[in-house]
């Protein structure tokens, strides 16, 4: 990781999960963590705290929702004018939201949510900071997807989950896509997916529509990963060598039966 020291890291969905735990690994390797989230409260707390126990980098707490293209572009604009950051040189897409909507009775309304924050978003992250990295002339970059091991296969009777898979797959699709044209440009920038199985992170309330009891016995059943277990695995992702591109790397819980 001592490549990537002083360097700037943009991630998204950063205020809790995976997203919190990859931001302060980032952190203590000595990146500058743009934290991207709706509500930045917490993240300014936590970029107090890290400061306090001196972390070897920063966390710099940014407000975006990324299913607003223009507010991206805002994002991004913010970041090169800024003469601490001027830029980014990893990208970690992980925001996503998983709803209960089938596709014979789920609501589009929810599904245009799904699609705009699981798909669209990180595919607009990915293109913006591409620029950033092209004006910079930045060609060892690296940017990150979290998938899912849904956007690998449905699992037969669980209906509720069809709509988060397709838009899971259609990231498998993006990552393939940008390989292929950073390819077509020569460029040694690196493009990366993690798919995780079940992983201990708020995205189940809501997918138990805020049930706690629901929630708590589903994630007690099995020893099921963590965030800092995925966040470990993509800190792995970035350490590889230059010439190592780790396309999609599907992990589950040894407990996890599908």
């Amino acid at each position: 990781m001592d490549k990537w020291t002083g360097r700037v890291a943009l991630v998204t969905g950063a205020s809790r999960g995976i997203g919190s735990s990859v931001a302060r690994m980032l952190c203590q390797q000595g990146m500058v963590v743009v934290a991207l989230a709706r509500d930045i409260a917490e993240l300014e707390a936590i970029a107090v705290d890290y400061k306090t126990n001196g972390f070897e980098g920063s966390l710099v707490p940014m407000k975006c929702d990324i299913t607003q293209p223009d507010r991206i572009s805002a994002l991004l604009n913010t970041i090169r004018t800024d003469p601490d950051l001027e830029g980014v040189d990893v990208l970690i897409n992980n925001a996503a939201v998983a709803f209960a909507e089938p596709l014979l009775s789920g609501n589009p309304d929810v599904w245009a949510t799904m699609v705009k924050t699981n798909f669209l978003g990180p595919t607009i992250l990915a293109q913006e900071v591409f620029k950033s990295m092209k004006e910079r002339e930045v060609d060892d970059g690296h940017i990150i997807f979290v998938n899912s091991l849904s956007g690998h296969r449905l699992l037969p009777g669980n209906k509720d989950l069809h709509m988060y898979s397709a838009t899971k797959f259609a990231l498998r699709s993006i990552v393939e896509g940008l390989r292929l044209e950073l390819r077509q440009l020569d460029s040694h920038i690196r493009v990366s997916s993690i798919s995780p199985g079940v992983v201990e992170t708020d995205i189940f309330k809501k997918l138990f529509d805020n049930d706690e009891e629901k929630t708590k016995k589903f994630l007690s059943e099995r020893k099921y990963l963590t965030a800092d277990d995925v966040a470990n695995l993509i800190l792995s992702i970035m350490s590889q060598p230059g010439h190592v591109q780790i396309h999609d790397l599907l992990v589950r819980s040894t407990e996890q039966i599908p």
